[in-house]
């Protein structure tokens, strides 16, 4: 089995139907959870990081921001939970933290906790958990048939940018090193907060922030969580060169790769 989320089969048959929840967050295709207090909403994600690569820190502190923002929230406070090897030297886990402590203050988000453990693992497992706040939560059961969906960002940025820093060496033997280094950029176009903050303003419903699995994945996602069905023109789905050299290469299908950078929107009127 491939490393990642489980199917939405399973998800279904083994996590959800043993739930006792009625919260938004537990939804198949969900990205984050509300908690809502007395006078504010409490917005929370989560991600995990299976396998390091430079840069991953910010990459995923932003993956986890794209999925409170999708919520109308505004991103406040992270906590980390970080597994390493039996063996491991003190001066890895020093650097991961500043990059987290990095990419934390750039995005003026507090790192409130950070727990480090040993245990039976090949390499580093990072578990980050986003806070934040909102006073216009969007929810699922907002969705009505006939509703707009509209894509903000274009296919498959996040993925390309991470295939190129993993894969560097390989993608040297076919690639320019200035196509190469156009390929690493693309991780400044990851975030979807302007985005989400302008559909928002729109009158958005409903957002959903692509991101393990790609757009067909972000696609399915939308419409499992409220069982309905939804019409796509791939024609308009907007890709640059970058990733369609990428893809080919590597032979990966670009509507399944990483899509952070990319944002659904479901509205009652196209947004333009």
């Amino acid at each position: 089995m491939n490393p990642g989320k489980v199917s939405e089969v399973t998800y279904k048959r083994a996590i959800l139907k043993n739930l006792n929840s009625k919260n938004e967050g537990v939804k198949p295709g969900v990205n984050s959870a509300n908690i809502q207090l007395e006078d504010i909403t409490a917005v929370v994600s989560s991600n995990c990081i299976l396998k390091t690569f430079d840069g991953c820190e910010e990459f995923y502190v932003q993956r986890s921001i794209n999925s409170i923002c999708e919520k109308g929230g505004v991103p406040k406070s992270l906590q980390l939970s970080i597994t390493m090897p039996l063996e491991f030297e003190e001066k890895e886990v020093n650097r991961m933290i500043k990059n987290f402590r990095k990419s934390a203050d750039s995005h003026n988000v507090e790192i409130n906790q950070c727990n480090v453990y040993r245990g039976a693992t090949e390499g580093p497992i990072i578990n980050i958990f986003m806070i934040g706040t909102t006073g216009n939560l969007l929810k699922s059961d907002s969705i009505k048939p006939g509703m707009d969906v509209i894509m903000a960002g274009t296919l498959a940025i996040g993925g390309t940018s991470v295939i190129a820093e993993r894969y560097k060496d390989k993608l040297a033997g076919k690639f320019s090193g200035r196509f190469i280094s156009e390929c690493l950029e693309l991780k400044d176009y990851t975030s979807t907060e302007k985005a989400s903050a302008i559909a928002i303003d729109a009158g958005a419903v409903y957002m959903h922030a692509v991101s393990e699995g790609g757009l067909f994945s972000g696609l399915w996602e939308v419409a499992s969580c409220v069982d309905k069905g939804i019409q796509v023109d791939i024609n308009k789905i907007p890709i640059w060169q970058q990733v369609i050299e990428i893809a080919e290469f590597m032979d990966i299908n670009p509507y399944l790769l990483e899509g952070s950078g990319s944002l659904l929107i479901v509205s009652l009127m196209v947004i333009k």
